[in-house]
């Protein structure tokens, strides 16, 4: 494949993923603002409490890796590869939901709840079966693949939504629907890869290959897990500590997050196959590479975060007066998000060096401190307290931790530090000196 014809995959993918990213957005402002609406902020607190929840009990299937299973594209069978992956997180899923049921024993919430929970819980493996598919897709730069099915599936999803608000029926109809979406997307997903490959996902479970694909994405995993924890533990004790009304307006906050994280994934998700070619053919311009989409991820950011400051008062004219704190905490969550952008592509490169055990102990020590500063500040602060939490969470995982991992992590550091000057995207101003 000549370059030219790699960079317009590339880019294709980019443009596909931005474009789902962007789509997702605009439904979920709409239908979100609809349901928070309507339920208000106990009920769609409730809904928001039982999601962070079921999140806590996915941390599982995070033992098969995205970005390891792309790197078995090269030494496997892709058919076999897609299979064993496929057969792995429906097993760490059905793990999850045992585990959620026995929770769902001993907790003491509403009815209400225990019914969104179990809903939302088996909607996981729904999620799951098509994620073999999914990242073979991912892997050949045919993202639209996935897209175009998932989207088809929110669109139905969402027009059902807001029929059954307009039809009043309970929450518990939303989580329903959200099953019914998944369900959708997984039925066309499927169908597209029998046509496009020609055969039913089956083979024969190989237990060498779910060995590799587990050892190695072992230290991912619990980097992984430890980056859920912080990012709904603050949610979860906000429903404990505070109310759920309070969880409904900071549920908000989080939501609109969304508005300026949606070009994180479509870069570092479409760059990465390149980026193990570059890695294993030309460390150099591998360096260069990561500078410069660094760099262009981070302007993308401060690009997204003032648009966002023009875009989200207007949808705050459409909310009940009670979400109005919702912006102040979002001005202060966003500040993260920033961290999130400069690190697209840190985990990446640490799972091609091999380094894994670097995201696993930074994150280990950041979900540590998380607990910690939310408990805090939550008590002190409030909500405002936990956004200000998972900022300094951010920055210590994503950006500082760095420092502590000897050379390997310093360089890293550098990296992102040169992501800052925009003059990076370009690669005018990349030297092999330490300068920034």
């Amino acid at each position: 494949m000549t370059k030219s014809r790699n960079i317009k995959r590339i880019v294709s993918n980019i443009f596909w993923m931005l474009f789902d990213k962007l789509f997702i957005l605009l439904l979920n402002l709409i239908v979100t603002v609809r349901i928070a609406n309507y339920y208000g902020t106990l009920g769609y607190g409730t809904y928001q409490y039982a999601v962070n929840i079921v999140a806590l009990f996915e941390i599982l299937i995070t033992f098969v890796d995205s970005r390891v299973v792309k790197k078995k594209y090269t030494s496997e069978a892709p058919g076999e590869l897609v299979w064993n992956v496929s057969i792995a997180r429906i097993l760490f899923s059905g793990i999850s939901i045992f585990g959620g049921l026995i929770y769902l024993l001993v907790c003491r919430e509403s009815v209400e709840y225990k019914a969104l929970f179990i809903v939302l819980l088996f909607n996981t493996i729904i999620i799951n079966l098509r994620f073999g598919m999914q990242n073979r897709y991912e892997y050949l730069l045919k993202s639209q693949k996935v897209i175009i099915a998932s989207n088809i599936g929110l669109t139905i999803g969402g027009i059902l939504q807001l029929l059954a608000v307009s039809l009043h029926l309970p929450i518990l109809s939303i989580a329903f629907i959200t099953a019914l979406t998944s369900l959708i997307s997984l039925a066309i997903v499927y169908f597209e890869y029998r046509k496009d490959f020609g055969l039913l996902i089956q083979g024969k479970m190989k237990i060498n290959i779910l060995k590799g694909l587990i050892l190695e994405s072992l230290p991912l995993a619990i980097a992984a897990s430890c980056a859920i924890i912080y990012s709904r533990c603050d949610s979860i004790m906000i429903g404990n500590m505070l109310s759920k009304e309070e969880l409904g307006v900071y549920a908000i906050a989080v939501k609109l997050i969304s508005i300026v994280q949606i070009g994180i994934s479509p870069v570092r998700e479409s760059v990465y196959p390149n980026m193990i070619e570059l890695y294993e053919t030309d460390k150099k311009l591998y360096e260069k590479r990561y500078i410069q989409i660094t760099a262009l991820l981070t302007w993308i950011y401060l690009i997204g975060v003032s648009v966002s400051f023009i875009v989200l008062p207007y949808i705050f004219n459409v909310l009940k007066p009670e979400y109005t704190n919702a912006f102040s905490i979002y001005k202060v969550y966003v500040i993260g998000t920033f961290f999130m952008y400069n690190a697209g592509l840190r985990a990446g490169h640490y799972t091609l060096i091999k380094r894994g055990n670097i995201l696993m102990y930074s994150q280990i020590i950041s979900v540590i401190l998380n607990i910690i500063m939310n408990y805090v500040f939550i008590n002190y602060i409030g909500t405002f307290g936990a956004a200000i939490a998972t900022g300094i969470t951010q920055c210590i995982s994503l950006l500082v931790s760095n420092l502590f991992f000897g050379k390997t992590g310093r360089e890293v550091f550098r990296w992102q530090l040169k992501g800052l000057n925009p003059l990076n995207i370009l690669g005018k101003s990349i030297t092999n000196d330490k300068t920034i």
